[in-house]
């Protein structure tokens, strides 16, 4: 995997470069990509070596294996994999002798980072990581630990025992190097060949032209050198500009970041600039290069994180969007089925009517009745179109912009539209001061319409309605209470009031269609409000309309006791 400290060191790792064809289709040309692949692997494989040789240690970060896994993790057919996995044991091979390593140790290497490479992909693989979507933390944690660390602990153990007979080293100080340069070169490097890999070529070209990363590269390398040269724990500032990219850049460009900070940081290492305290064993090493690759994880997971929210917010504008189609098409089917329905309903109810007033004499009692029952049906099916109509224009009505409407003067108009009610039920409604508020006028009069229509019908037999209409400036609004003397709810039956349709007492006893209560609390939220209900059984109830200051929909509803 890493190379030995000497002129003798090897490179035992692979790479490759990016099949196109093993992620946008079916492998069509296998052998060349394969023989890419080599070239690469030999490309990053001295480059690790050179920039990660040091005195007395192996390899300080490694990151060819990681390349070989994200390409291979990627590849669809036998063909191409059998091409691939042929060309990194040749190119492992080529590596270890271009550094003088001799051939029976070259191997045995080989052998190490095969399996290392092996046991990686096939915990991707069974966790299904070629197809997961990697724009979720969750995803890309899962990534890099079944990729970038785990296929570590044993690769190190093959690498030691590889290196076993070396006597100037031990296998525990082997093992360690071995895995803590192999999970940093991971780290840096698996993410972004994930997602080179998946990303279409326009996206990439777009998403590295980006200026915004143009200009971040620099601050990047700047801040790396600074902190690895000046400061005495290097490791918070490092991770400053990856988590800056993550928040500004798209996934790509932010993991293309990752890398820059970490090939910046093992030419430090490489060149002299930073060198690690003193330790007085080779395990206490580990708290330095491991913490260096832990500084490359935060970033990726935010940069997943926004883009899991950007994605988030995408979809949730796509809903919206077809939601609104859904509720237009909606509209426009409830206002000709309304439409196409009152013709018939009229025609029935008005040759009932002529029928009952031409012929009623003649007819028998129970003619009579029959014609009585037909015309109460349509009436009702009359006002269940009309409520129906309210709820389909309540949207419409909800996009008009808001006015100051004057609640005094439009309970009063309501009020005289009851009449009749008032009148035949010999009821009375004690109305009090009441605010301006901002709204739509014909919303909130419809609401107090039901509010007040109700109060007068849901009464006991023989009893005077009596109503009580309040308002009260509580702190962002204002509170509008109905209260009356009338047969009262349940308090288990209170939720069942604001669902449509939803009636507690029979048709025979109080006439309606169960849409007043659901178009009220539609109405009252529409106005960023709300409607709450307080009852007692045979005693009354009280409705209290809570409506902000500043009305519209999303605005901070009045307060009020719960």
């Amino acid at each position: 995997m890493t190379g030995w400290p000497r002129p003798d060191g090897l490179a035992t790792a692979v790479a490759g470069p990016r099949p196109i064809e093993a992620v946008a289709g079916p492998d069509t040309r296998p052998l060349r990509s394969a023989l890419w692949l080599g070239l690469a692997y030999v490309l990053t494989a001295t480059l690790s070596l050179y920039l990660s040789r040091q005195p007395g240690s192996i390899a300080t970060i490694w990151y060819p294996n990681a390349l070989a896994v994200g390409v291979l993790l990627h590849l669809r057919s036998t063909r191409a994999a059998l091409a691939t996995w042929l060309s990194v044991a040749c190119a492992n091979l080529a590596a270890n002798l271009v550094w003088n390593l001799d051939l029976p140790l070259a191997a045995a290497f080989l052998v190490a980072n095969l399996a290392e490479i092996a046991m990686a992909v096939a915990l991707l693989r069974r966790a299904g990581m070629h197809t997961a979507n990697l724009r979720t933390p969750w995803t890309v944690l899962r990534l890099l630990l079944l990729g970038g660390v785990l296929p570590q602990v044993p690769g190190g153990l093959l690498g030691a025992w590889a290196l076993g007979q070396r006597p100037d080293m031990s296998a525990a100080d082997i093992w360690l190097q071995w895995f803590e340069g192999s999970v940093l070169g991971a780290l840096s490097l698996l993410m972004l060949v994930c997602l080179w890999l998946r990303t279409p070529a326009a996206v990439r070209r777009r998403e590295l032209l980006d200026w915004r990363l143009a200009a971040m590269l620099p601050v990047t390398i700047a801040v790396t050198l600074w902190a690895l040269t000046t400061v005495r724990f290097p490791i918070i500032f490092i991770s400053l500009p990856l988590l800056l990219g993550a928040m500004v850049l798209p996934m790509l460009p932010a993991c293309v970041l990752t890398l820059v900070a970490s090939v910046t940081g093992a030419t430090a290492l490489a060149l002299g600039l930073f060198v690690p305290p003193p330790v007085q064993a080779n395990w206490e090493h580990g708290f330095i290069y491991l913490a260096f690759a832990a500084a490359m994880l935060p970033a990726q997971l935010l940069a997943s994180t926004m883009a899991a929210m950007l994605d988030g917010r995408a979809a949730l504008q796509a809903r919206t969007a077809e939601l609104e189609q859904a509720n237009e098409r909606l509209e426009h089917f409830v206002h000709m089925a309304s439409h196409d329905l009152r013709e018939p309903l009229n025609t029935m109810t008005q040759f009932g009517g002529l029928l009952q007033q031409d012929a009623g004499d003649a007819l028998s009692a129970d003619s009579r009745e029959y014609l009585r029952l037909m015309s109460q049906a349509g009436q009702r099916m009359r006002h269940l179109l009309d409520d129906v109509l309210r709820h389909a224009r309540l949207r419409a009505e909800e996009r008009e912009p808001l006015v100051d409407v004057d609640l005094q003067r439009t309970v009063a108009e309501v009020l005289e539209l009851l009449a009749g009610s008032l009148a035949s039920s010999r009821g009375r409604v004690d109305v009090g001061p009441l605010p301006v508020v901002r709204g739509h006028p014909s919303l909130l009069s419809l609401l107090f319409q039901n509010l007040l229509a109700n109060a007068l019908k849901f009464v006991p037999p023989g009893r005077q309605p009596v109503v009580i209409v309040r308002a009260e400036r509580l702190a962002g609004g204002h509170v509008i209470s109905v209260a009356d003397n009338g047969i009262g709810i349940a308090e288990a039956d209170i939720p069942r009031l604001f669902k449509p349709f939803s009636r507690l007492h029979p048709q025979r006893l109080y006439e309606g269609t169960g849409l007043g209560l659901s178009l009220c609390q539609q109405i009252a939220k529409a106005h960023g409000g709300r409607v709450e209900l307080h009852a007692t059984p045979g005693q009354g109830s009280c409705f209290s309309v809570f409506l902000p200051l500043s009305g519209g929909a999303g605005s901070e509803a009045g307060a009020g006791p719960r």
